[in-house]
């Protein structure tokens, strides 16, 4: 099931410096994975595109699974403690290792089903994270995305660059082999058998932002550069299909 989130005023605290102010997040993943994803604006303090792979506490991990279990395949989002997003930064001296928040069975803006409160989560690896610029100049562009995860089980990002854009995120695995050179030499699928620990660059065809974006059932031709699970000795391309779509919000970064 996908979704389709439209922030509400209210939840900004316009003036708090750093990013600071009530952060939602999506939360999606297996019961190998779990990973929250930042729902920024160009406006600041909200423009970070954050992605995290986290471990809940027990708590939210049992009321996640199930959910899960019982059927449910909607959105789940995790709505933080207020903290400066910037926190979570892998650069500064010291990143900010965890927070609490409530887990929420859709979105709480949405008459949301809070299913725990009080719920610790501790980052295991800053996946993703960079400060978006409002100023950069608008236009048109290839639509590249973030791979992280495992090849059979992984997670493409739209990768926001300048405005207008949009955040989606999809589930999605790279199909047997279809894995070769630039050139379209093949190569054999232990070349993309690494697991994507951080977010690595692809680039999916001409995808302007008034075209297509990655729809479920969709099989996409991925071009990985050379600073990708190849070891840095080349490049490659990979078919990957997606499975399903988990979230997209276009409004908040129009």
């Amino acid at each position: 099931m996908s979704a389709i989130h439209i922030r509400t005023s209210g939840h900004h605290q316009p003036g708090l410096a750093g990013g600071a102010g009530t952060h939602g997040m999506v939360a999606f993943g297996t019961g190998l994975d779990c990973y929250l994803s930042y729902r920024p604006t160009f406006q600041s303090p909200y423009n970070y595109q954050v992605l995290l792979e986290v471990a809940l506490d027990e708590r939210g991990s049992r009321a996640l699974g199930a959910d899960r279990r019982s059927g449910y395949t909607g959105i789940h989002t995790f709505d933080p403690e207020d903290f400066p997003i910037a926190e979570l930064d892998p650069g500064r001296a010291r990143p900010r290792k965890s927070f609490r928040g409530t887990l929420i069975r859709g979105r709480r803006e949405r008459d949301g089903i809070a299913i725990a409160g009080d719920v610790l989560a501790t980052v295991r690896r800053v996946v993703h994270f960079a400060e978006l610029d409002p100023d950069r100049e608008r236009g048109r562009g290839l639509l590249t995305h973030l791979c992280f995860g495992r090849p059979s089980r992984m997670y493409l990002a739209h990768h926001i660059a300048r405005q207008p854009s949009f955040d989606q995120i999809v589930s999605a695995w790279i199909v047997p082999g279809t894995v070769t050179d630039l050139l379209g030499e093949p190569l054999a699928d232990e070349v993309v058998r690494k697991t994507f620990e951080q977010a690595q660059p692809i680039i999916l065809g001409q995808r302007e932002f008034t075209g297509m974006r990655l729809r479920a059932g969709e099989l996409a031709v991925a071009a990985f550069p050379a600073t990708a699970a190849s070891g840095g000795a080349q490049g490659f391309l990979a078919e990957i299909a997606v499975e399903r779509q988990i979230y997209l919000e276009v409004a908040d970064l129009a």
